[in-house]
């Protein structure tokens, strides 16, 4: 059922052809007699990613009521502002699996979802960090920039952005087209736009999707922003064809976050320092690398602000984990093996990058490092490459990777065969890169 959406101004109805709805009349059409509303407002709607984002509190912010209320199982939720109270409304939610904010502006009642796209159609909307607005919410300029010109623009903006690999001309409204999504105990009941919200949320991931926030709050004009699918930059594809730049890309430019050494061995009670590397925002100076240093277990050791690790007396795998403080979504994690019969020698390996950008069946020469044992040659480098997952593309013993033709989330994995007890899991995100071409 389509939603009937009410335009309200403090709480009068000030439109003619609204006022049967206002429970108003008039004594003639050019002279309308109003009546002050007194039921209350509806919004409801669906947070989901793809997959619905259960339990989980949406807080509210309107002109005149606050509040929150939560998901059920399938997502779905409702908010009761009491008579009274008056729109605009601001949204949120968070992502579960990130810990990312959703957000949502709502000028009308009826149907508001929750979804990466209204966060970016909020994002463009507004031109700013939508979790910074929502703490500190100017509702009157929601209520100037929410015409319905500037959101169908903005809508067409993202359209564009995403048309290289995604079809949204099915969602008519980002914000208030009916939404069901799949859920865990019913992953295959989504709807057409749940569909594309999974594609959506397999082709961003985690490090491409705060630049695309970013790119849509700051650029300006329209024919500047990236698209997303267009040629990569000189990616060599499996049928050894290469294709060319047409600007550079946001994988180049995305944030991420490596450790060093990603495996190794060590005493109970030894040290070790670990490192980390990230790149840098332009423009950006920190006065200290932006990085926090944890131990995933309780009894796995301690590790210092600068990443001095020591381990546990007790023998048994541990991991230490780097956190980026200004992307708080990027983590990378290392893999610790404590063992009494260990050497003096210390075991390590490491890769290049812990999550990997490739374009669906192109190829990319993997890299991992390793330390070597006094006194001992190898004719080849001691290590085996496998993908974990049957479709997740091939890789030979070089580390050269050739991608699936599908987009998604895959793994490799890379084990020392000198000491098979210590390896490094990669993330290799199979998508499109976003290229501007303005």
């Amino acid at each position: 059922m389509k939603a009937r959406h009410i335009f309200l101004t403090g709480s009068l109805c000030l439109m003619t052809s609204l006022l049967a709805a206002c429970g108003g009349g008039s004594s003639t059409a050019s002279n309308p007699v109003v009546t002050p509303q007194s039921t209350t407002l509806s919004l409801r709607g669906t947070a989901a990613i793809g997959k619905a984002i259960a339990d989980s509190a949406v807080n509210y912010k309107c002109r005149t009521g606050t509040g929150a209320t939560r998901t059920a199982a399938d997502g779905t939720f409702e908010i009761s502002l009491p008579a009274g109270s008056a729109l605009p409304c601001i949204l949120e939610t968070s992502n579960p699996a990130n810990g990312k904010k959703l957000h949502a502006l709502a000028v009308n009642t009826g149907v508001i979802n929750l979804t990466p796209l209204t966060e970016m159609l909020s994002t463009r909307l507004m031109r700013t960090d939508m979790a910074v607005f929502f703490s500190n919410p100017d509702l009157d300029a929601v209520t100037k920039t929410l015409t319905s010109t500037n959101v169908t623009t903005a809508q067409t903006e993202i359209r564009n952005v995403l048309s290289g690999m995604l079809d949204t001309s099915s969602i008519s409204d980002f914000y208030s087209t009916p939404l069901k999504a799949a859920t865990s105990a019913s992953p295959a009941s989504g709807d057409a736009q749940d569909k594309i919200l999974d594609t959506l949320n397999l082709a961003l991931a985690a490090n491409l999707y705060d630049p695309l926030l970013t790119t849509l709050a700051k650029t300006n004009p329209p024919a500047s922003l990236p698209v997303f699918g267009r040629a990569g930059c000189l990616i060599q594809l499996a049928d050894k064809q290469f294709m060319s730049c047409s600007g550079p890309s946001l994988w180049e430019t995305a944030p991420r976050i490596d450790i060093s050494p990603g495996a190794l061995i060590m005493k109970p009670g030894s040290k070790q320092v670990f490192t980390a590397a990230i790149n840098y925002p332009p423009d950006i100076n920190y006065i200290r690398q932006p990085v926090t240093w944890q131990i995933v277990e309780t009894d796995g050791g301690v590790i210092s602000i600068n990443g001095e690790y020591t381990a546990p007396s007790k023998p048994g795998t541990y991991h230490v984990r780097a956190q980026r403080e200004d992307y708080p979504s990027l983590s990378t994690t290392a893999l610790v093996v404590v063992d009494n019969s260990t050497p003096d020698f210390v075991p390590t390996l490491s890769v290049d990058r812990h999550i990997v950008n490739v374009m669906p069946g192109a190829t990319m020469n993997l890299l991992a490092s390793i330390n070597y044992p006094p006194n001992i040659n190898y004719i080849r480098q001691p290590v085996t490459w496998s993908v974990i997952e049957a479709d997740g593309g091939s890789i030979n013993l070089s580390g050269n990777y050739v991608a699936p033709t599908k987009i998604g989330t895959y793994h490799v994995k890379v084990q020392r065969d000198d000491f098979p007890s210590i390896y490094v899991v990669l993330d290799i995100l199979v998508n499109y890169p976003l290229i501007k071409i303005g």
